[in-house]
């Protein structure tokens, strides 16, 4: 053998069959899956032959996938004494695996996919979440079975075995329930989905353990939130089930189903909270409150707009500028400013019927004016209809009755000048102050409002009135 054989055959490997004229090498892997041939011819001897190179794959066991090409070709180049190097002569199939169970979800991330157009060159940075919004009957996946894989066949005609799906290692949490034996899932209560390494659940409390900021984003969360820092400007929250802060609210729009309950609100003219429930909070200035319970405030409501179909109380402090509707009543310490700031209180009234009689009653003063000018009788009988339609309307709105109504307004302490107050049908701007504690009801014998030593909201100004007019007809007789 000549040194460049020498050289050539350690690195070529296999098992050997020398012969006079030439030096085969069969490579043949442990799993059996392929068989490559090598062939280094010697100076002296014959070549090797086709059914010498077929005798030799029949010694090694290789029956099937044979690549006739690749063997033809083979031959064709020992034919002539050339040198060939790992040429794969045959080849088996490979086992595929079966796939891994796993769960395939119906539900898509909460998150704002943000637009491709190369266009746009704003992005909101204050919207971030990421997680699954779900509601009580939704759809949340399904747990797709495992594949057993398919099996393979190696060059010696033995079947290979496929390694089958492995079992999906879950466990199923909170708030949801299976059906079609175990592979339906199917949530059981309103929250979020979440997904760890060994459970999925649905949750109905999100925690934000610090304050809402370009970490956290804007909330939008069918469910309880509760942040345990401030949320700072113009991350919007909505939590459908209710909210905690315990923190304060800066410049945003704040949405909840339930109760709000927060530290304090700057809105400096811009922030709102729309709240289902009870508000409760130290401090609001400058913000728009629309809530269908109680408003009740520590410290003070300075310069807002708060419409409530409860009760609007401040304990400690004042109800200073803005306008305040509650159909339930409002309590505070001070009412107004000792600086006449102008304040707006409206008590016993839905503030949905408070823009409806004021189109009707500015309706109503056009319409008076179109008749006084008016000289046509077709005309003033017409106008007279349209007179009693709005005075009807008006009236229906004045008298419909709601248990939570209240028409009282309580001053603990001051009520100063400049307040505009309104109680049932009586409206009354006060001109000079007025030390408390004292309760302001409608007046329906004299007209006007009715100042009296304070009672609690809990008495309704109905009934003392009813007790005024009771007394005076006793008086009569």
């Amino acid at each position: 053998m000549s040194d460049q054989h020498a050289a050539i055959e350690p690195a070529i490997g296999g098992s050997e069959v020398k012969k006079l004229g030439y030096s085969l090498y069969v490579k043949i892997p442990d799993n059996c899956l392929e068989c490559r041939c090598s062939y280094v011819p010697h100076e002296q001897g014959s070549m090797m032959t086709r059914d010498e190179l077929t005798a030799y794959l029949k010694q090694y066991n290789v029956r099937e996938g044979l690549d006739q090409k690749a063997f033809d070709d083979f031959i064709a180049k020992v034919a002539v004494g050339q040198q060939q190097i790992d040429v794969l002569l045959a080849s088996g199939t490979a086992p595929v695996a079966g796939t891994d169970e796993y769960l395939s979800l119906a539900v898509v991330p909460s998150t704002a996919i943000q637009s491709g157009d190369d266009n746009v060159t704003e992005v909101d940075m204050h919207i971030v979440q990421s997680f699954i919004n779900i509601s009580s009957g939704d759809e949340i996946g399904r747990i797709i079975p495992a594949e057993p894989g398919i099996p393979g066949r190696n060059i010696m005609g033995l079947p290979i075995p496929a390694q089958p799906g492995k079992p999906l290692k879950v466990a199923i949490g909170k708030n949801i329930h299976v059906e079609d034996d175990g592979s339906l899932l199917i949530a059981s209560a309103t929250g979020r989905f979440c997904q760890t390494a060994g459970e999925v659940s649905v949750e109905e409390q999100y925690i934000v353990k610090g304050d809402v900021n370009f970490r956290v984003g804007a909330i939008n969360f069918s469910g309880v939130v509760e942040v345990r820092g401030d949320i700072l400007d113009n991350f919007d929250v909505t939590a459908t089930k209710g909210l905690t802060v315990s923190g304060n609210i800066g410049v945003c729009a704040i949405v909840s189903e339930g109760d709000i309950t927060f530290c304090g609100m700057d809105g400096q003219e811009k922030g709102t909270i729309v709240c289902g429930g009870t508000l409760r909070a130290n401090f609001i200035h400058d913000a728009t409150v629309e809530c269908a319970g109680d408003v009740l405030v520590g410290v003070e409501i300075h310069n807002c707009t708060i419409r409530a179909l409860g009760r609007v109380v401040v304990d400690k402090g004042a109800i200073t500028g803005g306008l305040c509707i509650a159909q339930g009543g409002i309590e505070a310490k001070k009412l107004g400013s000792a600086s006449s700031q102008h304040t707006r209180l409206y008590a016993g009234v839905d503030y949905h019927d408070i823009e409806l009689l004021e189109q009707l009653y500015a309706a109503l003063t056009e319409t008076q004016n179109k008749l006084k000018e008016t000289q046509s009788l077709s005309e003033i009988t017409e106008i007279r209809k349209t007179i009693a339609s709005l005075s009807d309307s008006i009236m229906a709105i004045r008298n419909k009755s709601d248990a939570r109504a209240n028409a009282k307004i309580n001053a603990k302490a001051v009520l100063y000048e400049n307040v505009q107050l309104t109680v049932g049908s009586a409206t009354e701007t006060i001109t000079e102050q007025k030390d408390g504690p004292h309760s302001a009801i409608e007046n329906t014998i004299d007209g006007g409002i009715r100042f009296l030593s304070m009672t609690n909201l809990d008495v309704k100004a109905v009934d003392i009135e009813h007790a005024f007019v009771r007394e005076q007809k006793m008086s009569l007789r």
